[in-house]
């Protein structure tokens, strides 16, 4: 009987890219950036999705700290929360045996750590105190979990180049930024680009057809869904798009 259960093996646990500390009134923002991560294959471990009914929230944090490859603190404008207190003190711990990234990251509205939190100025911050849409702040966060600066997995990239999808994704922007005007504003204050220097063309259509083969050619077709969608979140046309290419 010993040696039967002498091989016998325990499960692996599931491991996680990047484990979230926050306050629970931050939840809003906190979710929105924890689904940017997720749309590009990053596994995030979010209590509202790990905890189940009936579970202590100290034993199962306690258990998720030893599987994760990286912490990730976000400090709102009303501070640390009681849980989120205690997760630091064990994640900083982690951090510091193990030597895996620990990222402080500032919400909107806050523009430098608490007194109780000077020792996280050691640390490189995300800084998405502007906006959590801030793009160039979700690629640091991103380079900061996974050491590379391009996503490991953007999923719905390589549907991009069928021309049926990029038809669809025309129809969608049409729908959403009927005038060119209103699409000069949103690639301006989302992707932070000149729509003229980067997509000509003779009329509107034309130039939304020409700004998704930039998008192509760049790399950035799945940016352009998220800023599209940022910029005018209720439009059906977009959301339908977007449901497509994520469950296909």
């Amino acid at each position: 009987m010993p040696e039967i259960l002498k091989t016998q093996e325990q499960p692996k646990s599931e491991e996680f890219d990047v484990f979230l500390a926050h306050n629970t009134a931050d939840k809003p923002e906190v979710r929105a950036i924890a689904n940017q991560l997720k749309e590009r294959g990053i596994k995030v471990w979010l209590d509202e999705e790990q905890i189940p009914p009936g579970r202590s929230f100290q034993d199962e944090i306690q258990k998720a700290i030893p599987l994760v490859k990286s912490a990730a603190i976000f400090i709102g404008l009303k501070g640390l929360g009681k849980w989120q207190t205690m997760e630091v003190r064990s994640l900083t711990t982690r951090c510091v045996e193990k030597g895996i990234p620990l990222i402080p990251i500032l919400l909107p509205g806050v523009n430098q750590f608490p007194e109780k939190l000077v020792f996280l100025k050691e640390y490189t911050r995300v800084d998405f105190s502007q906006s959590i849409d801030d793009v160039q702040a979700l690629k640091n966060l991103v380079w900061g979990i996974t050491a590379t600066q391009s996503s490991p997995q953007q999923k719905p990239t390589e549907l991009w180049f069928n021309g049926e999808r990029s038809q669809q994704f025309q129809k969608a922007l049409l729908s959403a930024f009927p005038t060119t005007a209103k699409l000069k504003q949103m690639v301006r204050f989302r992707l932070d680009e000149n729509l003229e220097a980067i997509a000509g063309g003779a009329n509107h259509s034309e130039v939304v057809f020409n700004l998704i083969e930039w998008a192509k050619a760049e790399g950035k077709p799945e940016e352009l869904l998220i800023a599209a969608r940022k910029d005018n979140p209720g439009n059906p046309a977009l959301r339908k798009f977007d449901e497509q290419i994520r469950n296909s």
